[in-house]
């Protein structure tokens, strides 16, 4: 039988997890449920005993409800009662196309916490081990592979911070028993009873079925999600090991990932992207992947998109990204002497102009504002004092310039003439042949070789 959830059994799994758990800087996601309400109320315990521990709160206020404001009030209410600060973060909700409220909910949750997290700051949040299995169903249900069965990690990078689930071996109803004990008053939040979502519905309707017939369900959830965590970890080692292999720049070589067996590619290219900071696609996309872009003719520049995520290959190369600009931006003015840096729109990154130092290629930069503008291909550039002009198309061909970034390459004009094609080449009139001159440098930008 599971010991009972108590203040000394959450300090013991902090300290599992954290070297210094005692003297930390912890942040506890407070919904107001009676889960979280546990998790802070336990937690302002924990800090009566250890003064150098400090807790502060956090509610995040999705406006999805009509009570949503009395729940902020009460949250206050509650952390102020327990000695602790409770800060509320505002967000709305946007639900994609295709995603559900709860996922769209949950994305904005987490971006709303990451940013709220200081520098250090660990996050605790209340999830439990019926929750675990709740996920794990859920999973399993969508058909996910090992990253996915693997379950809610203990542990994990957010933000400035990390996450931290300390709950994750405590069932539910150790919880509720802790709270009652302590005459804790918490939400009640209507939708939890909404059958409509998955997640309500798992644990409405067929967990307490599946309870009857296996009482420790969770329990074996919990040994089953660490078993796949294990051999998800073992899975990345492997990628790890491929992608130094594979891996030119921030792209892979077509030719390495094609000399890998289907599983180790798949296993590659889940990794690569996830890495990247994109949503991984499903097993049907990455078929599609390995069939299209291994497959494809030496010219060929396939394109496959999921989401706002796009893969091509050119050459012998795969690119990653967001999807590429449909019509190039408008004309922007850069009063480089008032600003030293210029924004750039659509993720396009940043221009700097800073002072050369010896030795550097300068930019003979002049007196008025630059005009900055997309190109076309048909502007000529002359590289050198007596080099012929050569069209922009051109030497993009001839330094592997990838085809769908050569609209976004930011050009600087000086009244009618091309001055500088980003930070790539300068044009033979506004080199700087004396000492001092102006370093151009494109910052942030996409991958454009």
């Amino acid at each position: 039988m599971t010991a009972a959830f108590t203040v000394p059994r959450l300090q013991q799994t902090l300290v599992r997890l954290v070297p210094d758990a005692l003297r930390e800087r912890y942040c506890v996601a407070f919904s107001g449920g009676v889960d979280s309400a546990v998790l802070l109320h336990a937690m302002a315990m924990l800090r009566e005993g250890f003064p150098g521990l400090a807790v502060r709160a956090v509610h995040v206020n999705h406006h999805l409800q009509t009570r949503a404001a009395d729940w902020a009030r009460h949250c206050r209410e509650f952390a102020a009662g327990v000695g602790v600060d409770c800060e509320v973060l505002d967000v709305r909700v946007v639900v994609p196309r295709g995603e559900s409220t709860e996922a769209a909910a949950r994305t904005a949750r987490y971006s709303a916490l990451s940013q709220a997290l200081g520098e250090g700051e660990l996050l605790l949040t209340a999830h439990h081990r019926d929750d675990q299995l709740e996920t794990l169903l859920l999973h399993l249900l969508r058909g996910a592979g090992v990253a996915g069965l693997d379950g809610m990690p203990e542990s994990a990078v957010l933000g400035r911070g990390r996450l931290l689930r300390p709950l994750l071996d405590v069932d539910h109803s150790e919880l509720v028993a802790y709270a009652q004990a302590a005459g804790l008053n918490w939400i009640e939040d209507p939708s939890n009873a909404d059958t409509r979502f998955d997640r309500n519905y798992l644990r409405q309707r067929v967990l307490p079925v599946l309870r009857e017939r296996w009482p420790a369900a969770a329990s074996g959830a919990s040994r089953t999600a660490r078993h796949l965590a294990e051999a998800q970890a073992l899975l990345e080692e492997r990628a790890q090991e491929d992608l130094a292999l594979a891996r030119t720049g921030a792209n892979l070589r077509v030719s390495a990932v094609r000399a890998l067996d289907p599983a180790r590619a798949r296993n590659l290219l889940r990794f690569w992207i996830a890495r990247a900071g994109c949503r991984v696609p499903s097993s049907t996309v990455l078929d599609q992947v390995l069939w299209q872009m291994l497959n494809a003719r030496d010219d060929a520049q396939p394109l496959i998109k999921w989401g706002d995520v796009e893969l091509r290959r050119y050459r012998d190369a795969l690119y990653l990204g967001r999807s590429a600009l449909s019509t190039p931006p408008e004309a922007m003015v850069w009063d480089w002497r008032a600003r030293a840096e210029l924004e750039l729109p659509a993720g396009l990154g940043r221009l700097r102009l800073r002072p050369a130092r010896r030795g550097e290629a300068a930019f003979a930069a002049p007196l008025q504002p630059l005009r900055v503008e997309w190109q076309c291909g048909s502007q000529r550039l002359q590289l050198a004092a007596g080099a012929p002009r050569r069209t922009l198309r051109n030497l993009f061909q001839e330094h592997g310039v990838v085809p769908w970034m050569r609209p976004c390459l930011p050009l600087l004009f000086v009244g009618e003439s091309v001055a500088a094609v980003a930070d790539l080449w300068i044009d033979a009139a506004f080199q700087s042949r004396d000492a001092g001159g102006e370093v151009l440098e494109w910052l942030d930008h996409p991958a454009i070789f």
